[in-house]
């Protein structure tokens, strides 16, 4: 089975770019620590690097997953789509 890892790698960094402007202070970033009950003291002394670390490698395995069940879906498909006409 081939694995196109650029498009992994691109799918893995697709959810955090969009966390990052989805939770901007300009965008929504306020109103969801706001509405969540977080301070700004609690983000503060987060551990970011593990945070975004674990985010990224999940979503990472996410992308691995969805990769290899498209392709295995494209290869049962494709092969036998047109049998059946």
């Amino acid at each position: 089975m081939h694995i196109n890892f650029m498009a992994v790698l691109v799918a893995a960094l697709v959810p955090m770019i969009m966390g990052f402007i989805w939770y901007n202070p300009k965008v929504f970033g306020t109103l969801w620590s706001k509405e969540a009950g977080v301070t700004e003291e609690m983000q503060k002394t987060a551990n970011m690097p593990l945070i975004f670390g674990l985010a990224f490698l999940f979503s990472l395995i996410l992308s691995m997953g969805i990769n290899t069940i498209a392709t295995h879906d494209t290869f049962v498909y494709g092969t036998t789509f047109y049998f059946d006409k």
